[in-house]
């Protein structure tokens, strides 16, 4: 289980991805702002998505977070309240089927398998945090 302070790495994490750049990032620790130090891609012309050396750090705190983060467009192709797949394309062309641990919502997974839509997901650290758009 996700402790408290996990979990709010995870939430600061998926606000770099969201639209509003105008919303500030807070230190789930002491609640002062972060700042995105790095979010350089790292390239590896196998895998279906680019992913990026993240790092973010508090302005007041030590806190820091570090991870690899990515976001991959694709569709749901099977899910248990654990483990989601992700039908997308390599680079290229090809089909790729990606198994990543999740912490979505499995209503909201059931209707986008039901679909059948492409959607880009959020994954940080081989786990999909967050449906974007």
């Amino acid at each position: 289980m996700k402790s408290k302070e996990d979990q709010g790495d995870i939430d600061i994490l998926a606000e770099i991805w969201e639209e509003d750049e105008d919303k500030p990032l807070i230190c789930p620790h002491c609640g002062h702002n972060m700042i995105v130090v790095q979010l350089d891609p790292i390239q590896d012309d196998e895998e279906a998505y680019v992913p990026y050396d993240t790092i973010i750090e508090c302005t007041y705190c030590d806190h820091k977070i570090r991870a690899e983060s990515f976001s991959i467009l694709g569709s749901v192709r099977s899910f248990d309240s654990k483990q989601m797949e992700i039908a997308s394309w390599s680079p290229s062309g090809s089909r790729v089927v990606s198994r990543y641990e999740h912490v979505l919502d499995t209503d909201l997974l059931e209707k986008l398998k039901k679909s059948g839509e492409l959607k880009e997901f959020l994954v940080v650290n081989k786990r999909a945090i967050q449906v974007i758009g």
